[in-house]
């Protein structure tokens, strides 16, 4: 049920979620209630804070695009594997657009539906000049790999089979079932900041096994306070104020899962996964960083070790390939990998 007979029309809604503090404890009482998942849901619709926003989708997607082809990498022909579908498959319809020829995308909620992901394929139909552009690719071959997908299939499979991408939920990254050395590329958007660091380091190493030798992990993340995007009153290093266990409480779990990762820490985990940096590009907010500096947000100590630049930065862009691995190494690896049911 969505709630249409609540007295909490849409502009409630967006009353109570541009108050960071309003959002953040609603986040935490669904995420612990029976049939929270559902309710969130709900109000995203109630709200539309998960409608389809075209222009910057589908930036983001040929952001991904641009790094790779900066890196060297291509994305015709290719095999690609995605962490975190999300709420539309921009990233895999566009891959598709662009000549891959398999994506498999996986996600641990189950936010995709049929509807979202029709109306993603329709509002691409308008873009794909765009897209073959930027993508280096034929605009005639764009034009007949959209002709080949049935915008008004019943189901997901339907729509998404005829382009080669198969959508996993729930799965699990860190333990994809797929063979050693068989993708091209690992790839995500704004995905990484929801996961803790342990788990991550599980995923590069599982992005490291089933890489090819010429393959690439391509990534960009977001590592501000997600709550500053509704509330302008706050700045994007927000969060940097709070301990763990202070957050925690305000609602910096469960489905507002923030791990709070500053850019030193990123790329920490990706060279302990045996991942080359070939890009590392950062982004410092300077309202945040001002805000630090003159001391109007006091971080604390908990991000004290880092600077204050690197307290501020707000979006990062990765590429990185596989770095060779020790016959130790690669034999410890194929043995967890073994281990782990499929």
């Amino acid at each position: 049920m969505c709630w249409q007979k609540s007295v909490y029309g849409p502009q409630s809604i967006t009353r109570i979620i541009m108050n960071w503090k309003y959002k953040a404890h609603l986040l935490a009482v669904l995420s612990r209630v029976p049939g929270g998942r559902a309710a969130y849901h709900c109000l995203q619709r109630m709200a539309g804070t998960n409608r389809l926003q075209l222009d910057r989708d589908l930036n983001r997607a040929l952001e991904l695009v641009d790094l790779i082809h900066e890196a060297d990498g291509k994305i015709a022909g290719s095999d690609v594997f995605e962490v975190g579908t999300g709420w539309r498959p921009m990233v895999p319809m566009v891959f598709s657009l662009l000549g891959a020829d398999r994506v498999v995308t996986v996600d641990v909620n189950p936010w995709l539906t049929l509807p979202y992901a029709a109306e993603t394929w329709r509002a691409l139909g308008t873009r794909l000049e765009e897209i073959a552009t930027r993508g280096g690719a034929s605009l005639e071959e764009v034009q007949q790999r959209y002709t080949c997908c049935n915008a008004h299939a019943h189901t997901l499979v339907d729509l998404l089979g005829p382009l080669g991408i198969e959508y996993h939920y729930p799965a699990d990254a860190r333990c994809t079932g797929l063979p050693e050395e068989s993708m091209d590329l690992v790839v995500s958007s704004n995905v990484l900041e929801h996961i803790p660091a342990e788990i991550q380091l599980d995923i590069h190493r599982e992005s490291q096994r089933i890489l090819r030798p010429d393959g690439l992990a391509v990534h960009r993340f977001n590592p501000q306070d997600h709550y500053s995007t509704v509330d302008g009153s706050i700045t994007n290093g927000n969060f940097l104020r709070y301990s763990s266990a202070d957050w925690n409480w305000y609602g910096g779990s469960g489905l507002s899962y923030h791990n709070r990762l500053r850019s030193p820490e990123y790329r920490t985990l990706f060279e302990q996964a045996q991942l080359s940096l070939d890009i590392f590009r950062e982004r410092v907010d300077q309202r945040t960083l001002q805000a630090i500096q003159d001391g109007s947000l006091p971080v604390h100590s908990e991000f004290s070790r880092f600077t204050a630049e690197e307290q501020a930065v707000d979006y990062v862009w990765v590429a990185a390939r596989k770095a060779p691995v020790d016959n130790a190494v690669a034999a410890a690896s194929a043995s967890l990998q073994s281990n782990r049911s499929l």
